[in-house]
């Protein structure tokens, strides 16, 4: 079973470096994160980032699907970043506030994120009192646990 929990947050800025997903190709995640952790870029991101006990994700690196302008529309930007203000050749932004679910894969391969994810999705989303907020959904990494991966997924109550 696969836990969940559902937090808010206020605003917070990440850095990082984007690839373009064209629609529901999981590969092109896994190659993007291969060639980040391959040429440094994922070293660099880690370091950059603040102490993560104090970081809003608790977190060093995370994927963040930039969905915000149309959550049903599966191609978009996806960047591998970190929490920070700055990062020398990275792209900041801000990610909105506001409140999340979050769901505990079991693992840290790529298959307890889609566990996670067809979770959110498949069961839970339906059957919640809430909706898909237009914002980013973001896949973290805890730092020290490396035993899960949490997906994040952006949420608003249903209008009535």
């Amino acid at each position: 079973m696969i836990k969940n929990r559902i937090i808010s947050l206020p605003s917070f800025t990440v850095c990082g470096v984007k690839t373009w997903i064209s629609g529901q190709h999981n590969e092109e995640f896994a190659d993007f994160w291969q060639q980040c952790n391959e040429d440094g870029t994922s070293e660099k991101l880690k370091n950059a980032s603040s102490n993560p006990a104090m970081n809003y994700t608790h977190s060093r690196i995370m994927g963040i699907s930039r969905v915000e302008r149309d959550p049903n529309n599966r191609s978009f930007d996806f960047y591998i970043a970190t929490e920070a203000n700055q990062v020398p050749g990275c792209d900041a932004f801000t990610v909105a506030g506001g409140e999340w679910a979050v769901f505990e894969g079991d693992g840290c391969d790529p298959m307890a994120l889609i566990r996670a994810e067809m979770e959110a999705f498949m069961n839970w989303l339906p059957s919640s009192c809430y909706v898909h907020d237009n914002r980013p959904e973001i896949e973290v990494y805890p730092e020290g646990t490396g035993v899960y991966v949490e997906f994040w997924l952006p949420i608003m109550k249903k209008w009535e």
